[in-house]
C-alpha cells in the first residue's frame, strides 16, 4: 500500500455514479444538464469530474522547471528620472525582484545611468518598455551593455527583457537586428531576453481563450521559423525570448490558459528537436480592473493565484488605483507586492512545480484548451497569417 493509499484507508471510494445520484437528489429535479458550463462554441465544461474520466493521472507539467518560483514585478512609470529611480529604490527594498520599465520616451546612455542609480542589477530582473513611437530598442539594449561595462557588472549573471516585438511593432519586422542581439546574449548575457511576443493585443476574455492561445503560439512559430533563417537554433531563440501575457478575472480558466500555453508551446518546439519550455511574463488585463480600488486589492487575490498555479515565471500586479488613470501610491505599490510575498511566504506556492496538476477540472479545462488552440493553430498555418 502506497503513503497515499494509507492517507485515503479510511474512507470508502465513491463512484461516479454515485456521486451523480447524490447530485440529483440535491437538485431537487432541476436537470444536472443546466449545470453546465459552455466556455466556447466547442468547449463544453461538465459540473464536476472524477477520476473515471480520465485513464490514469497525468504527470505534472514540469518541464525545464525545478520548482514553481516565479520573479515579484512592479510596474515603474518612467515621466520624471528623479522620482522613477526613488520608486524602484523604494520597490526593491519592499521585495520586488523584477522592476518593469514604462519609458515614455527614449533615454540616452546618461539618463539610463541615473534611473538605475543604486540598483545591483546582477541581484534583480531589470525589464524595459519602450511605450512611444520610433522606438529603437537596440539602442536601448547598448546603452544598458555600456552601463554594465562601466560599473564592472558581471554580464552573464543579469536577467531581464526588452518588450522588442518586431512583429507587433514594425511594418517591416527588423529580424536580422532581433537576431544580433540573440547571438550577443547567447554569448554575453544567458539569462536575458531581449524580445517577447506581446500576447495581450490577442486576449478578449475567458470565453475567446483557444483562439488567443492559437494566436499567441502562432506568432512564437513564426518568430522560430525567421530566426532559425538566420541560423540561429530553436533552443537558443527560445532561451531568449519571453511571452507576455493578459489573464482575466475567469481564475479556473486563467489556470488552464497559462498550463495549456506550456503543453502548446513544448508541442511546437517539438518540431524543431526537443520539446522547450516557455517563459511567461503574466499581467493583469487593463479591462479587469473596477472603478473601486479596494474591489480591486481584493479581486488581485484569486488574479494572482490563477498566474502563479498557472505556471508564471515573472508576475505584475496592477496597482489598485489603475483604472482611475492616475499614478501609482507608494500604498499601491506596496499591496501588489506584499500580495505575491504572501502567496511565496505563507502559501508557499512556489514549492510545487505544477499545482494544478491532478485537479480533474483543471486538467480537463486545460487539455480542451490545448486541443481547440491546436486545432485553430494549424488552419492559421495553412493561411500563413503571420508569415
Amino acid at each position: 500500500m502506497t503513503e497515499q493509499d494509507q492517507l485515503f484507508a479510511e474512507f470508502s471510494p465513491t463512484t461516479k455514479a454515485e456521486w451523480i445520484a447524490k447530485i440529483e437528489k440535491d437538485l431537487k429535479g432541476k436537470p444536472l444538464d443546466e449545470l453546465r458550463w459552455q466556455l466556447e462554441e466547442n468547449i463544453t465544461l461538465e459540473p464536476f469530474y472524477h477520476p473515471e474520466d480520465v485513464e490514469s493521472a497525468p504527470a505534472p507539467l514540469q518541464g525545464h522547471r525545478q520548482d514553481n518560483n516565479w520573479e515579484i514585478g512592479e510596474y515603474i512609470d518612467v515621466v520624471d528620472i528623479k522620482k522613477a529611480n526613488a520608486e524602484l529604490l523604494e520597490g526593491l527594498q519592499g521585495g520586488a525582484e523584477a522592476p518593469l520599465f514604462r519609458l515614455n520616451y527614449p533615454l540616452n546612455a546618461a539618463q539610463l545611468e541615473q534611473l538605475l542609480e543604486g540598483a545591483e542589477l546582477s541581484f534583480i530582473s531589470v525589464n524595459f518598455g519602450e511605450y512611444y513611437t520610433d522606438k529603437v530598442p537596440w539602442e536601448l539594449f547598448q546603452h544598458l551593455i555600456a552601463l554594465l561595462e562601466k560599473r564592472g557588472t558581471d554580464k552573464r549573471t543579469v536577467r531581464g527583457s526588452i518588450d522588442f516585438d518586431p512583429l507587433l511593432d514594425w511594418s517591416r519586422p527588423p529580424i536580422d537586428k532581433l537576431a544580433e542581439l540573440i547571438r550577443y546574449c547567447r554569448k554575453d548575457m544567458p539569462l536575458f531576453r531581449p524580445f517577447q511576443v506581446n500576447a495581450h493585443r490577442f486576449h478578449s476574455g475567458p470565453d475567446a481563450s483557444s483562439m488567443e492561445l492559437a494566436y499567441t503560439i502562432a506568432k512564437g512559430s513564426e518568430y522560430l521559423a525567421r530566426l532559425t533563417g538566420q541560423g540561429l537554433s530553436a533552443e537558443a531563440i527560445n532561451a531568449h525570448m519571453q511571452f507576455s501575457i493578459a489573464i482575466s478575472k475567469s481564475y479556473f480558466v486563467e489556470i488552464a490558459k497559462l498550463r495549456a500555453l506550456r503543453l502548446l508551446w513544448a508541442n511546437v518546439t517539438k518540431g524543431y528537436g526537443a520539446p522547450q519550455s516557455p517563459f511567461l511574463a503574466v499581467h493583469f488585463a487593463k479591462e479587469t480592473q473596477d472603478d473601486d480600488p479596494n474591489t480591486n486589492m481584493i479581486r488581485a487575490s484569486t488574479q494572482a493565484m490563477s498566474a502563479v498555479i498557472g505556471g508564471t515565471d515573472r508576475l505584475f500586479v496592477l496597482p489598485a488605483n489603475h483604472s482611475h488613470q492616475e499614478p501609482s501610491t507608494a500604498f499601491g505599490r506596496r499591496i501588489a507586492r506584499n500580495l505575491q510575498h504572501l502567496l511565496k511566504m505563507e502559501s508557499h506556492l512556489h514549492r510545487v512545480i505544477d499545482p494544478g496538476a491532478g485537479s480533474y477540472y483543471i486538467e480537463k479545462l486545460t487539455d480542451k484548451l490545448a486541443e481547440q488552440a491546436w486545432e485553430q493553430f494549424q488552419e492559421m498555418e495553412k493561411k500563413g497569417e503571420f508569415s
